[in-house]
C-alpha cells in the first residue's frame, strides 16, 4: 500500500543555458509546495533531489577552470536546495537534499531504488494538456520506469486538491489505487470519487448473433449490478468512511478513456489516481494501453501507481 513516509521531490534547477538557476521555475515551485503540504499532513520526511545533466568529467573540467566570480555548480545547487530544506523546516517538516550527476530520470530512479523512496513528486510545466509535459523525455521515463508511485503536480499557483478520482478497474494494482486515493483525500480534506468502467466489448458480437435487445439490456443491467457490488466490497477495505468530505461512486459503460476524461471535467477533478500495467525490460517503455492513452487526455494532477510485480529496468 502507498506510504508518504519517505518522499522524494524532483527539482529541476536548469534554466536556459544555465546548469543551475537560483530561482525555481513555476512547475518546480508547485511540486515543492505540494510535497511540503503532504509531508506536513502525513508526518513524512522529504528529500529534494537535483540531477545535473552533466558527466563527472565535465563537472571536473568546470571546477578546474572556475574563476572567483563563478561559484562551482555543486555549491550553487547546494545553496538552492538548502533553501528548500529550510522552507520545509518552517512548516515542521524534516527534509534533506541530494545532488546527482547524469541523465535526470536515471539519477532520480537510482535514488528511489537505493533509498527505498515511497513517493516521487515532480512538477508539470504549463501546457494546454498535461500530456504535453508527461511525454517530455524525463517525466515520461519516470512515469514508466520509476518503481514507486509518481505524483505529477499540475501547473498553476499552489494547486488545491478538492476532488480526487480513483480509477478502479478491479485489478490487483487498483486496490493500491483505492488506498492511495483515500489517503490523499484524508490528508487534503478532499472529496473522493471512485469510478469503474465496464466496456461493452461484446455488445456488437452479441447483437450480431440475434440476441434480442431486451435480453442484451438485461445482460448489461446485470453487469452493472455485479460491478456495483464488487466496487462496494473493494472500497469497504479502505478507510473511506473517515473522509470528512465524503465519497461518491460511479459505474459507467463505455470506452474507459472517454468515460474517465468526461468524469474529470464533469466533477472538476484535481487529482486522478490510476494504476499501470506491470512490465519489465524493453516493455517498460509502455504503461498499459488505457494508462498511456489517458496521458494524452488529462489536464489535472496525476498519481500513477505501479503493481507489486513491477520490475524496474534501471539498476541502482
Amino acid at each position: 500500500m502507498v506510504s508518504f513516509a519517505n518522499i522524494l521531490v524532483g527539482v529541476d534547477l536548469s534554466h536556459g543555458d544555465r546548469l543551475v538557476s537560483e530561482e525555481l521555475s513555476d512547475h518546480c515551485e508547485n511540486a515543492v509546495n505540494r510535497a511540503i503540504k503532504l509531508a506536513s499532513s502525513s508526518g513524512g520526511e522529504l528529500t529534494f533531489i537535483a540531477v545535473i545533466d552533466i558527466s563527472e568529467q565535465a563537472m571536473h573540467l568546470i571546477e578546474m577552470h572556475k574563476s572567483p566570480e563563478v561559484s562551482p555548480v555543486r555549491d550553487d545547487a547546494s545553496r538552492v536546495l538548502q533553501g528548500l530544506v529550510d522552507r520545509a523546516a518552517e512548516h515542521g517538516v524534516k527534509a534533506s537534499f541530494e545532488i546527482e550527476l547524469g541523465p535526470s530520470a536515471d539519477g532520480i530512479i537510482k535514488d528511489v531504488l537505493r533509498k527505498d523512496r515511497t513517493l516521487l513528486i515532480i512538477g508539470a510545466k504549463a501546457s494546454p494538456r498535461l500530456s504535453q509535459v508527461l511525454f517530455g523525455r524525463t517525466a515520461v521515463k519516470l512515469l514508466r520506469k520509476c518503481p514507486c508511485p509518481v505524483l505529477v503536480v499540475k501547473p498553476g499557483p499552489d494547486p488545491i486538491l478538492d476532488n480526487v478520482l480513483a480509477a478502479d478497474d478491479f485489478s490487483d494494482v487498483a486496490e493500491s489505487v483505492l488506498d492511495a486515493a483515500v489517503k490523499v483525500a484524508q490528508l487534503c480534506d478532499a472529496r473522493l470519487h471512485v469510478l469503474h468502467v465496464e466496456e461493452n466489448v461484446n455488445d456488437a458480437k452479441l447483437a450480431s448473433t440475434g440476441v434480442p435487445a431486451e435480453d442484451l439490456a438485461k445482460f448489461r443491467e446485470q453487469q452493472v449490478t455485479d460491478a456495483r457490488a464488487k466496487q462496494a466490497d473493494r472500497l469497504s477495505r479502505t478507510d473511506f468512511r473517515t473522509l470528512t468530505q465524503g465519497s461518491v461512486t460511479y459505474i459507467e459503460m463505455g470506452p474507459p478513456v472517454s468515460v474517465i476524461t468526461e468524469k474529470l471535467e464533469e466533477h472538476q477533478i484535481d487529482l486522478l489516481v490510476m494504476g499501470t500495467v506491470g512490465r519489465s525490460g524493453l516493455s517498460a517503455l509502455m504503461m498499459g494501453n488505457t494508462a498511456e492513452r489517458l496521458l494524452n487526455a488529462v489536464n489535472c494532477s496525476l498519481l500513477a501507481i505501479k503493481p507489486e510485480d513491477f520490475v524496474c529496468p534501471v539498476k541502482a
